[in-house]
């Protein structure tokens, strides 16, 4: 990620005739120093790509500073909008890549052993720490024992270690504030009435990890209930219809994917097309792919990132109008 997040940027802008400064986040400078030497090695022309080691108060005189055209942020939502407050006073365009909390909605008629395995990745993968991650899972009442005795089993079996073995399914955290603000959270919820079940196997000692934990009875007003869980941490929730389903999809503060399963593709576009976010999947989480343009709305920031939509963000869509002597055109 600490490369990708900066690929996704930096190769629509090239592509568009832009050049980039690079303020990546504060605890991966190694990565940011070995991608500028990367770009560097492949004979990117000198300007076109650098990283700055710029403090948080630098930023802002950064942002004023005429020769920057736009801001494109990938962060939290308090970096969000303390970023964007500071590009709007100098009025440059910005684009805001921030949390989220898709729903992951598993119909009466589902496949279930699809909606399983992908629950499991979809909630897990790098440790859940993801903004577009499946984090509130809305299970059917029909189907939602079997769903979370099957969720349940495949959760457990993660493998949690370094994550350069190939056999590692479960990753640590960013680090141990991290995992620490992740157990916090969770006995916010219990505090508030919600159950935390353990589903997850032993993890190492050492190391940022956080055994998954399944979180049931999550009430509106429990503080968790508009919370962006950034780890192993499964919300589900049970619906008995359509509508509740679609309610409970809408009932949050961040708008940035989410993914219907379904086996009657048709329902699945209705009850898509009624999902207030920037991209809805059916029958597979929210993905990312660098032909798809990326991106949400509310609390989730705003503009597109990747082809397309992400090629025209930073770009002057310029009129030339040519006439006549008599001024027709």
């Amino acid at each position: 990620f600490p490369y990708y997040q900066i690929a996704r940027i930096m190769a629509p802008q090239l592509a568009a005739g832009n050049v980039i400064l690079l303020k990546h986040a504060s605890n991966v400078p190694q990565s940011a120093a070995a991608f500028e030497k990367l770009m560097q090695e492949t004979g990117l022309p000198a300007g076109c790509f650098q990283n700055l080691y710029a403090t948080r108060g630098q930023i802002e005189t950064i942002i004023n500073d005429p020769r920057v055209q736009g801001v494109a942020l990938t962060g939290s939502e308090g970096a969000g909008a303390l970023v964007a407050a500071q590009a709007g006073r100098a009025l440059k365009k910005s684009t805001m890549e921030l949390g989220g909390s898709d729903a992951f909605i598993v119909l009466d008629d589902a496949d279930l052993d699809k909606a399983v395995k992908w629950a499991v990745f979809g909630r897990h993968w790098n440790g859940g720490q993801v903004c577009c991650s499946s984090k509130r899972i809305i299970v059917h009442e029909s189907i939602h024992d079997e769903f979370v005795r099957r969720y349940t089993e495949g959760v457990a079996q993660l493998k949690a270690g370094d994550p350069m073995e190939a056999s590692t399914t479960l990753a640590p955290l960013s680090s141990q504030q991290a995992a620490d603000d992740v157990r916090r959270w969770i006995d916010e919820a219990v505090a508030h009435g919600a159950t935390a079940t353990v589903i997850g196997a032993e993890v190492p000692r050492q190391g940022a990890f956080v055994r998954p934990v399944l979180l049931t009875g999550v009430k509106p007003g429990n503080p968790v209930y508009h919370h962006e869980f950034f780890g192993p941490v499964s919300m589900i929730f049970k619906v008995k219809d359509e509508d509740e389903v679609i309610r409970l999809a809408n009932d949050s503060p961040f708008g940035l994917g989410g993914s219907v399963f379904t086996q009657d593709i048709e329902r699945g576009k209705r009850v898509a097309a009624q999902i207030s976010t920037g991209m809805v999947y059916i029958n597979h989480p929210t993905a990312v792919k660098a032909d798809l343009p990326f991106g949400g709305i509310r609390r989730s920031g705003f503009g597109r990132e990747l082809i397309d939509l992400g090629l025209k963000e930073f770009v002057n869509h310029k009129l030339i109008g040519v006439t006549d002597i008599d001024g027709n055109f």
